[in-house]
Formats: C-alpha cells, sequence, structure tokens
C-alpha cells in the first residue's frame, strides 16, 4: 500500500513537471499573468466616472487612505466598492454576464429577478441595523416638533406587492412582514400611512414601470389616495379616471441597465389636472426656477425618470397658489417626484429634502419655516439600505 503511493506521487510529480516544461502551460500562465497586471493597471490609470448614466446613479470615487479609516475597515470597504463600481469596461461585462446567466438557466443578475411576466423585479433588501437607527432619529425629530403633524410613508416594490410574478422559489424577503414591523416600532410618534394593501389590490394594473425600480404615476395615484385619507387631504377628483397622459414609451430604466435583462420598454404617464395650480419650482442651491413640476428636455436622455422635478436635488422649494394654509416639509427620496404633483393643489408650500444630497442643518431649515406638516416619503428597498438619514435628522 505504501509502495503504490509513493508510486502515485512520483508520477504526480513527474505529470506536474511535464506541464510546467511544457510551453502551452509557460505562455497560458504568463498571459494570464500579464491579462491581470495589465487590467490592473488600467483601471489605476483609468479616470473615474463620478455618474452612471446606465445604472443611473452616482458612483464610488478613489478613497483617500487615512489611518482613522484603515483601523476601522472603512478604506477597504470603500475601496471594494470603488474597484468594482471603477472597473473598466464594467458595462459591456455586465452584459456579457448577464448573458452567461441565462445560458446556466439563473433567473437573476445584479439582484434583479426576471420575471414570468417579462417584467424586472428589484430583490428586496433585508432588515438591518441602520433600519432601527433611522427610525429612531424619525421619532425623536417628531418628538421635538410636537407643532408638526408627522406621517410617514414606505412604498414597497413590485417584488414585494406582487411576489406572483417572481421566479419559481426566488428567495425574497416579505415586505408585508417588514413594515409591519417598522410601524409598531415607531407606534404612536408617526402617523403611518399604509399602502401595502391598496397597490396590492392594484397589482394587476399598471402601477410599476418593467425595466426600472420606481412606480408609475398610477401607482402614486392610488396612493394618494391612501394618504388623503390620512393626512386629511382632498379626496382626488374622479378617481376612476385619472387625468395621466403619457409622454414617452421608450423609456428603459435602471434595472434593465443594471441586469442586462432585456424587457419592453415602459411608458412614463404624468398627472395633468383640469384646473391647474399656479406655482413656482425653486432649485434652492443651483438657483434656477421653473414654472412646471416637469423637465420635457429629461425625456431625450436616458434618465426619462428624471423628467419629474428635473431630477434629484438637495433642496427644492414650490410656492403655489393654493388655497390652503398648509405648507409641507417632504423628506425623500426619488420615489416622490412622481407623487408631489398630487400635493400641489393642498398645500401653499412644500419643501423637498432628500438626505442623500443635502449636508445642511434640518433643525435651522425647520426653526426658520412654519411648516404644518412633515411627510417622510420614501421607497422601502431604499430606505432599508439608507445611512445618511438620522445624520440629517441630528439635533
Amino acid at each position: 500500500m505504501r509502495r503504490e503511493k509513493r508510486r502515485e506521487k512520483q508520477q504526480n510529480g513527474q505529470r506536474a513537471q511535464g506541464r510546467m516544461k511544457n510551453p502551452a502551460y509557460c505562455v497560458l500562465g504568463i498571459s494570464f499573468v500579464l491579462l491581470l497586471f495589465g487590467f490592473g493597471v488600467l483601471n489605476y490609470y483609468h479616470k473615474d466616472r463620478s455618474f452612471s448614466d446606465t445604472e443611473n446613479r452616482m458612483l464610488e470615487q478613489k478613497p483617500q487612505w487615512q489611518i482613522s479609516s484603515v483601523l476601522d475597515g472603512r478604506f477597504m470597504k470603500s475601496f471594494e466598492t470603488w474597484q468594482t463600481d471603477q472597473f473598466i469596461f464594467r458595462d459591456g461585462w455586465i452584459t456579457l454576464r448577464t448573458a452567461a446567466d441565462r445560458i446556466l438557466g439563473k433567473k437573476d443578475s445584479g439582484g434583479v429577478f426576471l420575471g414570468k411576466d417579462g417584467s424586472l423585479y428589484e430583490k428586496p433588501e433585508k432588515l438591518g441595523e441602520g433600519v432601527w437607527t433611522n427610525l429612531d432619529a424619525i421619532r425623536s425629530f417628531c418628538q421635538r416638533h410636537p407643532e408638526l403633524s408627522s406621517y410617514l410613508l414606505l412604498v414597497p416594490d413590485a417584488a414585494g406587492v406582487n411576489p406572483e410574478g417572481l421566479p419559481d422559489f426566488a428567495p425574497v424577503e416579505s415586505q408585508a412582514d417588514q413594515l409591519q414591523q417598522i410601524s409598531g416600532y415607531l407606534g404612536d410618534a408617526v402617523l403611518n400611512i399604509p399602502v401595502y394593501d391598496t397597490l396590492r389590490e392594484h397589482r394587476q394594473e399598471y402601477i410599476y414601470y418593467r425595466t426600472d425600480h420606481h412606480w408609475t404615476t398610477l401607482g402614486a395615484w392610488y396612493a394618494y389616495e391612501k394618504a388623503a385619507s390620512v393626512m386629511g387631504l382632498a379626496e382626488p377628483e374622479a378617481p376612476e379616471t385619472p387625468p395621466l397622459y403619457p409622454v414617452s414609451d421608450s423609456f428603459e430604466g435602471t434595472l434593465a441597465s443594471r441586469s442586462g435583462y432585456q424587457a419592453d420598454p415602459d411608458t412614463i404617464s404624468v398627472f395633468w389636472p383640469g384646473a391647474q395650480t399656479d406655482l413656482v419650482v425653486s432649485y434652492v442651491e443651483e438657483q434656477e426656477e421653473s414654472a412646471s413640476l416637469y423637465a420635457s428636455e429629461k425625456l431625450k436622455t436616458r434618465d426619462q425618470y428624471g423628467m419629474f422635478l428635473n431630477g434629484n436635488h438637495p433642496l427644492v422649494r414650490i410656492r403655489t397658489m393654493a388655497d390652503s394654509k398648509r405648507t409641507l416639509l417632504l423628506i425623500k427620496d426619488s420615489y416622490a417626484n412622481c407623487f408631489v404633483p398630487f400635493l400641489v393643489s393642498q398645500f401653499r408650500e412644500i419643501v423637498l429634502v432628500d438626505p442623500r444630497y443635502y449636508y445642511g442643518d434640518l433643525e435651522s431649515l425647520t426653526a426658520g419655516q412654519s411648516f404644518t406638516d412633515v411627510l417622510f416619503l420614501y421607497n422601502l428597498n431604499t430606505f432599508l439600505t439608507d445611512d445618511v438619514l438620522h445624520l440629517s435628522l441630528e439635533e
């Protein structure tokens, strides 16, 4: 037995030596090393992109080396994200990877599921520790401002509302359970606006885009009906036939870009009631103004959803001619952008703050303005991964 093992070991060694002497193996090994080295050099000297038009998001920039960030692990985390975001030919690699995954029968790519109906579904996030930090900050903010009527509207994703459209056995979190836990944790500190059941009731309708993670204007309309009853706002006129008008039928959103999957282009519609409210939209930090909630020039770009309120901005102030004494502080993500048109007839002034881009002091902003209401409006997936909201709400 020992002789056989010794003989087998010798034979393996001889085969290994033979491979090392084989010119083809040497060339292959050297080529692989050179390829890795070449990509490393190209990535290092490749100019960082600040924004991805394909994925419609900001990209990680090269992190600055600091002892404190190295010791607490932040540097390596940022470095890994930077390498992933700035990898040369990134968009082409995503397409190639998706094609390979489909050949292998895989049903998700980049956190996106290819649904049974051909729609794309973003994978729901898990409840993490950061969620409770943000909720504590919301509770504290609202308790410091009892003069405000405080509301929370968290919008579930298409995968949460219509799990029937997902591939069989897709491992997803229950957003209904997540929303229930969040509502229970906040208690009476903030008045919750529950829209899950409303959206699920209309899940067969066009309430989410097929290629993008946002809800459609129709989905926002149904949510506003629920919000109006909770916030004491005027009920929408003719709710059975909302005045929505299509402005594009060629929208291809972030889920298609991120995953590489192909789906039928989406239609974007806008809310256009018979009686328009006169208003002025001020993009404060950009020092620009508009008389419209819609930026039609965005329809000529890849980010067509950016036509709502001209995309995301740190601070936006909307002054209206509405016959109302109420003023609203809206702390939000991009889901609020197509929701705002339903609100302008109900508030004399609306101030929108996007904590992802706003670095000002919310306490000072609140103290300098006589708000009557505050609404936190977020997509649930965004809310679960947000790591800056609590910083904006600190005293």
